[in-house]
């Protein structure tokens, strides 16, 4: 199915195959299995629900809803009594900001700003990851908020245990998102035992790299604990594949009660300003789905579908990156997944650290150098 759509050519070609392969999947192992319900989490299962739906269009069951390490995290910090057991939910990376950590405590960007105005901190300021247990700031901060962090969160954990209720989050179910470490099965499990909710949760993921943590199975499409041949492959793009993925609209904050039913706090979306972005992620998922419906009939199920897109994130031409110009993600800041400015404007540590942040290493790499090159090698022994 042609078109002149650069943005929906790459949709068709490239995703289409992926999403598909994943899709059939994820339906065959499905089939297996006797399950109550099948859960799609928010942003990640926005594409894989709908390629589902096409796949078996009248399979009852599966539902999409509203989760994000976040909303769940929220839910279980007011169990914790010190700032290092506090941390224990956070995603370990490298830096994290002021903003992102009184965000990941529970407080929203306006909150946050007079927090640091208060304090005389600048809100974008980054602490490295590793000695945020000796800063004495963070331990402060910590110790003047931590009894509104433990209200915040008891709060949260109460609308959580009734939205769990809501959607029937019970019995034998499965869930679906896009993987990498399975925190949040292991978070949803975690509060579940909390709260004496009746559930066992089996996993299934794009990529998933099994927590000792998580009880339930986890199973992964791409890689999974058992096989992390190509496990590398998917994190050198994540960003990338995470965007395809994803519906429009922002992250869950938390719940909220809404004429007596649980809703979702959602956070702005990201890119609810630049109507052409917009218009480029519906395009390449239209072109996706379109792949689908072509071929529903050939049930494919080789597994080079997932090769079209892994070699454009792992060796992007030229032309590739420059599609996602002016992509990023959300941390705290915008993090962009290409350089944003010629090579020689960078100062080294100023590139390093852009490289270190980008969702999308090899692309980020092949825009900044711009010559044929093994970046994906490079990559991987970083990675090391």
């Amino acid at each position: 199915m042609k078109n002149n759509n650069q943005y929906y050519n790459f949709g068709y070609n490239k995703f289409g195959p992926f999403l598909y392969g994943f899709s059939r999947w994820l339906d065959k192992n499905l089939n297996k299995h006797a399950y109550d319900k099948v859960f799609f989490f928010a942003r990640d299962g926005y594409m894989m629900i709908k390629a589902t739906k096409l796949i078996c269009p009248n399979d009852l069951g599966k539902e999409y809803v509203y989760f994000s390490r976040k909303s769940i995290c929220q839910a279980l910090l007011y169990d914790t009594n010190t700032l290092e057991d506090s941390l224990r939910y956070i995603s370990k990376e490298k830096y994290i900001s002021y903003g992102k950590l009184l965000e990941y405590f529970g407080f929203n960007y306006k909150e946050a700003k007079n927090i640091c105005l208060l304090n005389e901190i600048d809100i974008d300021e980054e602490l490295e990851f590793t000695n945020i247990l000796n800063n004495k700031t963070v331990k402060k901060i910590y110790s003047l908020l931590k009894e509104k962090i433990n209200k915040k969160s008891k709060n949260q954990a109460n609308l959580l245990k009734q939205y769990l209720k809501q959607i029937s989050f019970k019995g034998n179910i499965a869930i679906v998102d896009i993987g990498w470490y399975g925190s949040m099965q292991y978070y949803l499990e975690k509060f579940a035992k909390m709260h004496n909710i009746p559930v066992h949760i089996t996993g299934y993921y794009v990529g998933i790299e099994q927590s000792d943590n998580v009880i339930g199975n986890c199973y992964g499409y791409v890689y999974s604990k058992k096989n992390l041949k190509r496990k590398k492959d998917l994190l050198c793009c994540f960003g990338l594949l995470e965007r395809l993925f994803q519906s429009r609209e922002g992250s869950t904050l938390g719940y909220r009660l809404e004429k007596n039913k649980v809703v979702p706090t959602l956070d702005n979306y990201e890119y609810k300003d630049n109507k052409e972005l917009i218009q480029h992620i519906k395009d390449m998922q239209v072109g996706a789905l379109n792949f689908v419906k072509v071929n529903l009939s050939n049930k494919l199920e080789n597994m080079d579908l997932i090769n079209p897109l892994i070699n454009a994130g792992k060796s992007p031409t030229l032309s590739e990156t420059k599609l996602f110009k002016d992509y990023y993600l959300m941390d705290g800041s915008k993090i962009f997944f290409i350089p944003q400015k010629a090579i020689y404007k960078y100062s080294i540590k100023e590139f390093v650290h852009a490289l270190s942040n980008s969702p999308w290493k090899t692309g980020f790499m092949k825009a900044a150098f711009k010559i044929d090159f093994p970046y994906y090698k490079i990559y991987s022994l970083l990675k090391k």
